[in-house]
Order: C-alpha cells, then structure tokens, then sequence
C-alpha cells in the first residue's frame, strides 16, 4: 500500500514558479534555471523506480513512503527517497539519476562521477546519507520498542551508467535489480519481525513526524512579475483583465483558469493569505469591486470585515481547475 505518493519537493516547485516569473534576461535566470534541470532529472529517475514496485509482488503487509521528508532531535532534515515498511524488514532507497562512471572511495568517503570525455565531478557520498537515515530510523525503533531488520540500497536508474569501485557493505545497483533485491530480503527474512500492530505504529509515528522542507531562493521578490500569466505563450506574456476573463495581448487567449495558477504561485512566493488590496495589486486590476467578485467565484476561505478581510489561497489551488473542467 502506497502511504505517500511521489510529490515535488519544496524546492522543485520554487524553481518551476522562478522559471515563470524571472525575466529570461535577468542575470538570476540562469542559475535558477540549471537548478531546475538537475532537481526535475532526478525526480524524473526517481519517479522511473517507482514503477518498479508496481511489478513486485509483496508476501506480506507492506506501507510505501515515497519522498519522505522529516527532521530529526535536533532539526536536521532528513529526505529519504523512498521507505519500504513490511512486518519483516524496512528497506531505505537513495536514488541517483546520474551517467557516465561512477566510483566509491570508501576511505576518504569521496563520491565520484567520471564523464565520457573524461572529466570528473565529486558529489556527496549517497551511502554517507544514507546510513545516516539508518541510524536516525534506529532510534525511532528504540523508543517504539520495534525489532525490525533495517536494510537500504542505492539505486542507479540509467541504464548507461557503469559501476565502478564500490563499498562492500552497500547495496547499489541499476534500478532493474530491485525486484531480484526485494525477492532476495524476504527470502532472508522469511519470519513477520514484527506484528500488524506494530507495523501500524510505525506507519502512523511517520506520518505525524513528515515535515516538508521549505526552500528559500534568496532573490529579491520586486524582480518577479506580478499578474497572470499566458500559459500558451510560454510564461512570456502578462494578461490583461477585460470583461470578466484574462486576455493575453499576444496570442489573444482567454482564459479565466489562469487565474488559480497565479494564485499558485503567490502562496509560495508571499503568503497563503491575500486582502483585496493585495490582489488588485498582484493581478493588475484597478477595480476593487471586480477583485470582490473574483475571490465571491473561487468561494475562498475568508477572515475579517470590509477592509480587514483576507482571503485564505488553499493549497490545492490548481484542483479548481480540474473541477472546471
């Protein structure tokens, strides 16, 4: 049983919304942009090995924590890629999307990546992090009194990448290995180590500890376009308020979804609550009266009276779009 689906991180979703608001000549776009292309690629190799657990047929009662995220005693974060909980064993993934060469100095715990024209980029050990996920899920063990074997694996999801040098008490191989892998640590642990209840226990201290990391970009929010922007015209153009719909001035598309996906992003980038005033000054619109009608159709969440009202954006924004539709 899936507990926790694959989501995009904090951070992933910061960067998409920089991606719409800064100017593409600004001098921060860049940046922001290869950062983007780094985090997506390796959602994008995490999201490959999850299909993987689809095909695994598992013996026993099992919960899958995908991108989990929590913090530990002393509020470092832990992001863990993927937990798999059964009554026999819990399994730890680290997932790397990553080509070319790779090699493990276990010495001077060094993470290496050898390209094709031979250049070379040092990464931080996914076993270092790993096992310090491990030792951080032995102390939640010890104090739920859980008996329960603790495994974990790196996984490579490019075909292409040669494995080099590795470390002998780490598991770590294509994503095409994990269901041998799985089939293996049962076999091993063929015994329930622990009972449903426990396992129960388990499930639900993770889910009441989860905590998502949130991401800062340190960049001065009066460089971000305000207003709603054209989504067929790629971002580029801002739309213009006229009779009820947004208009794009370019490609003359109407669409009053656009909206929600304004929204979307002022509650990451500002805050979940929004007055009037507010609005009509993200959205470029003179009319107070015509904001007061737009938030009465998104029937938003509200506190105050007349001028000290704000309004409440929910994070499921982007839902009211596909009930739209």
């Amino acid at each position: 049983m899936i507990v926790l689906e694959r989501e995009s991180s904090n951070k992933m979703i910061m960067l998409e919304i920089l991606m719409r608001r800064l100017d593409e000549e600004d001098m921060d776009y860049e940046y922001f942009r290869n950062q983007y292309k780094t985090i997506k690629y390796g959602y994008e190799g995490e999201m490959h090995v999850d299909r993987e657990w689809e095909e695994i047929i598992i013996p026993s009662k099992y919960y899958l924590f995908h991108n989990f995220e929590t913090e530990n005693e002393v509020k470092h974060s832990h992001q863990i890629d993927t937990i798999f909980a059964s009554q026999n064993f819990i399994l730890l993934l680290e997932i790397k999307n990553i080509g070319g060469r790779i090699n493990f100095d276990q010495k001077k715990h060094q993470f290496m990546r050898t390209r094709l024209d031979g250049t070379k980029d040092g990464y931080s050990n996914p076993v270092n992090q790993i096992e310090r996920h491990v030792r951080f899920f032995k102390r939640i063990f010890m104090k739920w009194e859980i008996a329960l074997p603790i495994e974990y694996a790196i996984i490579l999801t490019q075909p292409s990448t040669v494995i080099g040098d590795t470390p002998n008490n780490a598991a770590i191989f294509h994503v095409s290995g994990l269901q041998t892998y799985v089939y293996n640590l049962f076999a091993k642990y063929q015994k329930n180590q622990i009972s449903p209840h426990k396992l129960e226990i388990l499930k639900n201290y993770l889910l009441a500890i989860r905590k998502r990391k949130i991401w800062d970009p340190k960049i001065d929010k009066n460089k971000l376009r305000k207003g709603v922007l054209c989504k067929a015209c790629n971002y580029k153009s801002v739309m213009r308020f006229e009779h009820g719909n947004f208009i794009c001035p370019m490609c003359k598309a109407k669409n009053k979804d656009a909206l929600y996906e304004a929204l979307y992003d002022y509650r990451h980038l500002h805050s979940e609550w929004i007055t009037n005033y507010d609005l009509r000054n993200y959205l470029n619109i003179g009319s107070r009266f015509a904001v007061k009608r737009l938030v009465s159709n998104l029937n938003l969440e509200y506190e105050g009276i007349r001028k000290d009202r704000k309004y409440r954006i929910p994070d499921n924004i982007l839902t009211f779009i596909e009930k739209r539709t």
